[in-house]
């Protein structure tokens, strides 16, 4: 005999009706199987070990849930750009130790500002309000500086060459100039 579960809501699913039941598992159960309604309005079957282990819905729920990931993931609509790519390097150098240039960066200890790390459409309205082009580069005003509004700026590739630490001049000993 079993239980009736009609009328019983689990999550989204109302039990309708039994149709039936599972095949034996391997422990020789088997479960009986229910039309369900779905506050979606679908009709699924669910066993009763399933309805009581939480699976609620007709798959609606999780519907939503990559719908929402989906949006989440796209609102800035900016992934196929160059300026999308240049945040991702940013964000690579400071924080990923696997990338080429973190030893210059991340393990420096340079950082990219909360308001950008949080949310890259700020980091995106900031570029495109303070002079980001195609042919430009983002640039540390302070080389031992994070990367933030105010100690960034956008430049060329040439410009960005010549401020490399490695160019950087050193400063060579004043001349032996002897006694007289």
């Amino acid at each position: 005999m079993i239980k009736d579960l009609s009328g019983k809501r689990f999550g989204k699913l109302t039990a309708i009706k039994h149709v039936g039941f599972t095949e034996e598992n391997k422990f020789g159960f088997r479960y009986a199987v229910w039309l369900c309604k779905c506050d979606c309005g679908n009709y699924v079957e669910r066993n009763t070990d399933v309805l009581r282990r939480g699976k609620s819905s007709c798959g609606c729920i999780q519907k939503e849930r990559l719908e929402r990931m989906a949006k989440i993931n796209t609102t800035h609509k900016m992934s196929n750009t160059r300026l999308y790519r240049i945040y991702k390097g940013m964000i690579g150098r400071c924080y990923y130790p696997c990338t080429d240039r973190y030893n210059a960066y991340g393990e420096r200890g340079i950082i990219v500002c909360d308001e950008w790390k949080r949310d890259r459409t700020k980091f995106f309205e900031w570029a495109l309000n303070n002079g980001y082009r195609e042919n430009l580069t983002i640039e540390r005003i302070d080389v031992n500086g994070n990367y933030e509004p105010d100690n960034c700026t956008w430049i060329t590739m040439k410009e960005q060459y010549k401020n490399k630490r490695s160019n950087a001049k050193k400063s060579l000993p004043e001349p032996y100039r002897g006694e007289a």
